[in-house]
């Protein structure tokens, strides 16, 4: 593996403690399989437009777009710095019937611990924000170009800081699945944004409270483009969903940005 800074070091092992702890009920928290019916058709049209015939999918988290996309027909490797969440994405594999390739990295590690190059490159589900210095966001984009194939696209989803910033709200979801309740909020200070995930289980009657709280760094849109245009992309695009509807910056859930590697 690449050699990191302690500075590197402490916040990937935060990283990846926060996603180990809360690998148990990701799949219930995020409704992995209703999500399939959901986000299939707009990954098809994906993969049909840029003919994608291999993934790099970064962040995975418990495996579910790299099943989506596997399921498509692509190749895929399931790379996230969570042994606990790859353990999960190879259960969903084994489970499912797919070939999935799972590598346990950081995205400033990419670029030793991946071989091979890709037709495409997500990176999904918020994971960019846990980047926490502009020398590390730099470098991790420029590991995604570099294991791009030339044309290869990048695909990013993130929230839409700009918005949640503006607003500074502190509840962003809550979702009751049975026993247990998912609060999702935030606490804002000079540094950037604390996000905590407050469960609620009532499964052995009393309510059981746990709170699961990791720094992030919100990535405005203005910065993500500058960094993909260093980095040599072109045809950079902000949308404000994975629909790829129009990205309002006052009111848009989401910020996903698809660009393009130049020859």
């Amino acid at each position: 593996m690449a050699a990191t800074t302690k500075s590197e070091q402490v916040s990937m092992q935060d990283v990846a403690e926060f996603y180990d702890a809360l690998a148990p009920d990701y799949d219930t928290m995020t409704g992995f399989e209703k999500r399939f019916v959901q986000e299939r058709p707009f990954f098809r049209v994906l993969i049909e437009r840029f003919g994608i015939k291999s993934a790099l999918d970064a962040g995975c988290g418990s495996g579910f777009h790299s099943m989506l996309l596997a399921q498509l027909g692509v190749q895929v490797t399931a790379v996230d710095v969570s042994a606990e969440m790859l353990r999960r994405s190879e259960h969903h594999a084994r489970e499912l019937d797919l070939h999935v390739k799972i590598v346990n990295a950081s995205f400033q590690e990419l670029d030793k611990a991946v071989k091979g190059r890709y037709d495409a490159v997500f990176s999904l589900g918020n994971s960019l924000a846990h980047i926490l210095t502009v020398k590390e966001l730099t470098k991790a984009v420029r590991n995604f170009a570099f294991l791009l194939n030339p044309n290869g696209i990048l695909f990013v989803q993130n929230l839409n800081y700009d918005r949640i910033l503006a607003q500074r709200d502190r509840i962003q979801s809550s979702k009751e699945m049975g026993d247990k309740t998912f609060v999702r909020f935030y606490d804002y200070d000079d540094k950037g944004v604390l996000f905590n995930i407050l469960t609620l289980d009532k499964s052995k009657g009393a309510v059981d409270q746990r709170l699961k709280t990791i720094r992030l760094r919100p990535l405005l849109q203005d910065e993500l483009v500058g960094s993909l245009k260093e980095a040599g992309f072109s045809d950079i695009r902000s949308y404000g969903s994975i629909a790829m509807d129009e990205f309002v910056p006052t009111t848009s859930k989401d910020l996903v940005v698809l660009a393009q590697k130049r020859m």
